[in-house]
């Protein structure tokens, strides 16, 4: 702010020294008797043409002030403004919010990502689940919600990395010994790492990842479908069978069993190539 009003000091009294200058051979002109001889509208005419230059070189100088003012300006308002922030921050009590007022934005905030991203608006939800991590690192439901974005977008290489990191954080966060609820978002984390590495055309990979999904929820449907048809795209009739009675015990209903079965009974003998 101090800078600015120095500038602007500089700037009024370089003009007013300019306009001086010019205002100062005004008397002088006006005192000439300029309709008695010729040698005086010579003079006249010399003055009126110093004059003219002396009216364009303040114009010209007007011009690139204004310029300079106006290139600088949102520089400096944005100075003013941090100045302002700074004595605002200076002014309010000196200390760390508390864990339960954390807790409480990133609720709000969580909420309002999820929202967003309901209603397809995916840049929006990204930007705010990105500020839920510059508060918590570790929010699964953040990354979750990355995840999800980043394969809408078919930018499967963020949302694979992204799936990883959640699985590290939940593996890490229950020391390999998950409850229930807590085993079925790591079974589902490993189904939708799975997803992608299909998408991506890594079959491999992904039935490896299915296979985690089964081990860590083994009576879950979803999972045991994947599984299965994955063993059939991979052309692995061992697994497959296994994966078959395992879903037939837990989904006896399931319409699609018969089938599956005659896919599988149509798969070569020949030994499958290893999952890696």
């Amino acid at each position: 702010m101090i800078f600015y009003f120095i500038f602007g000091f500089g700037v009024v009294a370089g003009l007013a020294l300019i306009l001086g200058l010019v205002f100062k051979k005004l008397p002088d002109l006006a005192l000439m008797n300029v309709e008695s001889i010729a040698e005086e509208k010579a003079g006249r005419v010399k003055n009126r043409i110093i004059l003219d230059r002396l009216k364009s070189k303040v114009l010209t100088l007007q011009r690139l002030v204004n310029l300079l003012l106006a290139q600088i300006r949102p520089r400096l308002n944005r100075w003013y403004q941090f100045i302002l922030e700074l004595e605002r921050k200076s002014k309010a009590p000196n200390r760390p919010l508390k864990q339960i007022e954390i807790k409480s934005e990133i609720d709000k905030l969580l909420e309002q990502a999820n929202q967003l991203a309901q209603t397809e608006k995916i840049n929006e939800a990204e930007e705010i689940y990105i500020q839920i991590l510059e508060l918590d690192a570790k929010k699964i439901e953040a990354y979750q919600g990355l995840a999800e974005i980043y394969r809408q977008r078919r930018d499967y290489k963020k949302a694979r990395e992204t799936c990883r990191y959640l699985i590290k954080l939940l593996v890490k966060k229950t020391k390999n010994q998950p409850l229930n609820g807590d085993r079925h978002r790591l079974a589902a984390y490993y189904a939708d790492l799975g997803e992608i590495y299909q998408l991506e055309g890594k079959l491999s990979l992904a039935a490896k990842n299915f296979q985690q999904a089964v081990t860590t929820e083994p009576s879950n449907p979803r999972f045991l479908d994947l599984l299965l048809k994955i063993s059939i795209l991979l052309r692995n009739k061992d697994l497959a069978w296994k994966t078959f009675n395992q879903l037939k015990e837990t989904d006896p209903e399931n319409q699609k069993l018969a089938e599956l079965k005659e896919e599988i009974s149509n798969l070569p003998e020949a030994p499958p190539p290893a999952i890696s």
